[in-house]
């Protein structure tokens, strides 16, 4: 049996003993010594939950490598342009030899593809990698999964108009009678593009020249960890001064507080109702792994719990029948936080400059015989809300 496997049979056991846990409860408070174990067994959870996802990751790295060694990668060449090929040709010479390692033909197509005279500021990485890359980032913290990428070539600012006319409706009008006119709401949003660099990777000259050096592996590592990390946080609470406007910053405050600390089933029932029905259809919940905690353990009036476990029939878990995303960026239930998060998450908008930038320092680590890798890239995020309020957040009472 494989790993993968062990764990997924352990994790639906542990769910199980959940299960039976909250239904010999129901209808009562859980004792101390019931509700020690429920903590535990919810920690329990979420610990291998962890490790099925890392154990997900390990297979499909495993699996690319098998492709890589067997030469038969995701993108056949037939699939992928000449001009394409040779793109990346040049981008595997420039960080296995730097600039004075590439050809003048491989110089040209570097700098035509980042738009720039000379390789100083880094090259692009290839199309191939920056799609795995970006789908990759979609499962880690939770913002590039919820929110819509929008890709420009440059970083000037770019201007998203935003318009409120949902008090507009059709109405009966006689026979040669005049129209009703209305002007709509306009506005709009600004999005610049702020930098993120990734911290420099020591690389070692012999790990370089190993034909075995899977360079899709640790570029992505490079990339999606570091950057995924810090974007994530400014995309989830940035202040909008200097950073992008996080997505619990520019959320509305539903209309009632929950307590300070603690959410109940009328907290989450205020705040679907308080989403327009043209967002609640497609609404999700965010929160972080200890709010679903406290979330599990809370029920319907019919006495059934809100959160429904879907792994054991491969569907994704639900509150109140709704997705969520798991995004530990957010605060927690406590005083004045915005726990939770309800709305069409797809309103927020993260604008990307071009794609992924890589540059390679030789002189930094030389006596090491390594070069160093960083990455970088342009990036900013708001949420599109012309008055509409198509995010709201649950905010906790101050002590």
């Amino acid at each position: 049996m494989s790993k993968l496997k062990q764990l997924k049979e352990k994790r639906a056991s542990i769910y199980s003993q959940i299960d039976q846990l909250r239904t010999a409860a129901d209808g009562r408070e859980m004792t101390a010594e019931e509700q020690q174990r429920w903590d535990t067994l919810l920690a329990d959870y979420n610990k291998v939950d962890k490790e099925v996802e890392a154990e997900e990751r390990f297979e499909q790295i495993r699996r690319h490598q098998l492709e890589q060694a067997e030469n038969t990668p995701a993108h056949t060449p037939e699939d992928r342009s000449a001009a394409d090929r040779q793109y990346e040709e040049a981008f595997r010479a420039y960080l296995l030899s730097g600039s004075q390692g590439v050809t003048p033909e491989q110089r040209t197509l570097l700098q035509e593809r980042a738009g720039l005279q000379g390789l100083t500021a880094g090259v692009l990485i290839p199309s191939t990698l920056a799609g795995s890359i970006e789908k990759a980032l979609k499962s880690f913290g939770g913002m590039f999964e919820a929110g819509s990428i929008i890709t420009t070539g440059n970083g000037g600012d770019l201007i998203l108009p935003t318009i409120n006319d949902t008090a507009a409706k059709a109405t009966i009008v006689a026979e040669y009678a005049q129209s009703t006119k209305r002007t709509p709401s306009f506005s709009s949003v600004t999005l610049k593009a702020f930098t993120y660099r990734t911290p420099i990777i020591p690389v070692s000259q012999e790990l370089l020249q190993d034909s075995a050096f899977n360079l899709d592996t640790i570029l992505s590592d490079l990339l999606v960890e570091s950057f995924g990390r810090g974007a994530n946080e400014h995309l989830t609470t940035g202040t909008g001064t200097g950073q992008p406007k996080g997505l619990v910053t520019a959320a509305t405050a539903a209309a009632q507080e929950a307590a300070a600390t603690a959410i109940t089933l009328d907290n989450i029932l205020d705040l679907i109702a308080g989403v327009d029905s043209a967002y609640a259809k497609n609404g999700k919940f965010m929160f972080n792994r200890n709010t679903l905690f406290a979330l599990a353990k809370i029920k319907d009036n019919d006495g059934r719990f809100i959160w429904q476990d879907g792994s054991r029939v491969g569907l994704p878990s639900t509150l109140f029948g709704k997705s969520y995303v798991i995004n530990d960026d957010m605060a927690g239930i406590g005083a004045g936080n915005a726990s939770v998060l309800f709305g069409d998450l797809s309103k927020y908008k993260i604008r990307m400059v071009k794609s992924f930038r890589i540059i390679r320092l030789n002189e930094l680590l030389a006596e090491y015989l390594s070069v160093g890798l960083f990455g970088f890239a342009r990036l900013d995020g708001t949420l599109l809300d012309a008055g509409t309020h198509p995010v709201l957040k649950l905010v906790h009472a101050k002590a």
